[in-house]
């Protein structure tokens, strides 16, 4: 029981990145691949959270990419391997720097149920982004992942501490690209909040 719960409390951050865009996950086209991701920032770092949702139409081609010995099984190192490959098609900058990511957390349904479309893939990157001066930061992230089949989503998480502020989100007209303008207030409490979407 309690193995049961550390492990529904260590997927919270990527539940709540899911609930974040309930409407677009169930909404997406058959031939879409869905890429939603909530971006965290924290006063040392930035988490990605991102669910990877293929309609039916093409979550073969989406398979093909991750079952790479078409075994209809996903193994520990076939998802490696497809972390990796997200990984390199993300972009990450801080203030003009480009970061480096990290995977922290990546949990792979079964390709049956990929097959349905409903069926999401779940990832979470971190990069640490080193002290922050005090004042405003903009933060850059671009999506290069299977541009001709995809979709994305880009939205920034409300922050855990009262140090970071969102001020500003852009993103360009089909969100594989965002800029997320924040605040730094070092002098601030640090204290925790509730995690959400902005």
């Amino acid at each position: 029981m309690v193995d049961a719960v550390t492990r529904t409390l260590s997927h919270l951050p990527l539940l709540l990145a899911l609930l974040a865009f309930p409407s677009a996950v169930f909404a997406h086209r058959d031939d879409q691949y869905l890429q939603a991701t909530l971006v965290a920032i924290e006063p040392s770092g930035v988490r990605l959270q991102i669910n990877l949702t293929p309609g039916v139409a093409v979550a073969e081609q989406v398979l093909a990419q991750i079952d790479r010995d078409h075994n209809d099984a996903i193994s520990k190192n076939e998802a490696a391997a497809y972390a990796k490959l997200l990984k390199g098609d993300l972009t990450l900058r801080v203030d003009g720097r480009k970061l480096e990511l990290k995977l922290t957390v990546s949990e792979f349904v079964p390709p049956a149920e990929l097959r349905t479309g409903a069926g999401t893939i779940q990832m979470e990157f971190s990069a640490s982004s080193g002290p922050l001066a005090a004042g405003p930061h903009r933060l850059t992230l671009e999506n290069r992942h299977l541009t001709p089949i995809s979709v994305y989503l880009i939205n920034a998480a409300q922050p855990r501490f009262a140090t970071v502020q969102i001020t500003r989100q852009k993103r360009n007209h089909n969100q594989s690209a965002g800029e997320i303008e924040f605040t730094f207030h070092p002098f601030r409490p640090k204290i925790a909040m509730s995690p959400g979407p902005t």
